[in-house]
């Protein structure tokens, strides 16, 4: 199943031109608020009231191991291809999401927010 996906992040990046993609402002203005809607109560860069990470935050840091932050908006490596495959997917203990919670265009908006810093 690994090697599958595999198959489709190459395949999704070499069809589109993300690496390179500029957003407009437009586009990235709505994808942080689907990102705050959707994605933030697990994966901000913010704590819960007793001082402890997000699950997704803290989950990606144990991951990680601080070679990557744990806060997806942190990240400079996501880029939207494969972004949008976790979305609908799932990764892990993180949930896919269905067209009808988040639309295809409301997921390019978050995979195009968080692939901003993308390097």
């Amino acid at each position: 199943m690994k090697k599958s996906i595999a198959v489709i992040v190459v395949a999704l990046i070499g069809a589109t031109s993300w690496s390179t993609y500029a957003a407009d402002t437009g586009q990235l203005a709505r994808g942080k608020a689907k990102f705050d809607y959707w994605c933030g109560t697990c994966h901000a860069g913010g704590t819960y009231e007793r001082g402890s990470p997000l699950p997704g935050t803290a989950s990606l840091m144990l991951k990680y191991k601080g070679e990557r932050p744990g806060a997806l908006e942190e990240r400079t490596d996501l880029l939207a291809p494969y972004t949008m495959l976790v979305i609908r997917r799932g990764s892990g203990g993180m949930p896919f999401f269905r067209k009808t919670e988040i639309s295809d265009s409301e997921m390019e908006d978050i995979a195009a927010y968080l692939a901003r810093n993308a390097k």
